[in-house]
């Protein structure tokens, strides 16, 4: 299971417990995980699997409405908040320079972190976006230098460099939304702030 499947799945869990899996598969499928994230909705009934053999999850008894069979429902453990946590900091303070994948990810659950927490990472994703297209200038330099490379190759680099321009500009954006006041973070849920108002 990659990363990011383990980020949604286990993020999904802790937003919605305690919950089962039809909701979850039906939930997500209305965010495009199976576009952005490539999860198609069998691979997150294989994420729960995983992640209960794995101790990040446990079942919270079942649930049966009408003729339906039961559903197992599940929750958290304390080890699958730290896991998720390990998970969202580390996307959420890693800039990749070819995959939107954990970005994508990131928006979905960086409600659980502090506002200043994000709002501290966002400034340096943004910092380290120049960086990242300042390095696919002098990968397209090399390429333009190399006998056996086709000269081709920089379109690349060059495609890289315009979508990390694209997300340092929304990172810019969602910077001054959230010291602005927008969405809901970890620290004001705790002090009595309802999630998810924004």
């Amino acid at each position: 299971m990659s990363n990011i499947t383990r980020l949604v799945v286990l993020g999904a869990v802790r937003q919605f417990e305690p919950v089962h899996g039809y909701f979850l598969r039906r939930e997500l499928m209305t965010w495009h995980v199976d576009e952005w994230a490539n999860i198609q909705p069998g691979s997150i009934y294989n994420a729960l699997k995983s992640l209960k053999q794995d101790g990040y999850i446990q079942e919270n008894g079942t649930e049966a409405a009408g003729k339906r069979p039961e559903r197992t429902i599940y929750q958290t453990t304390p080890n699958g908040v730290v896991e998720l946590m390990r998970l969202l900091r580390q996307t959420l303070w890693t800039v990749e320079t070819f995959d939107t994948k954990p970005v994508m990810a990131l928006t979905s659950f960086m409600f659980l972190l502090s506002r200043a927490e994000v709002v501290a990472a966002l400034k340096v994703r943004i910092a380290e976006i120049d960086a990242k297209v300042a390095s696919n200038g002098f990968d397209i330099s090399d390429v333009a230098k190399s006998s056996t490379t086709p000269a081709y190759v920089r379109e690349i680099f060059e495609l890289s460099s315009l979508r990390l321009r694209a997300e340092q500009e929304w990172a810019r954006g969602l910077y001054d939304r959230i010291l602005a006041g927008a969405y809901t973070f970890a620290d004001e849920i705790a002090a009595g702030t309802v999630a998810r108002d924004s």
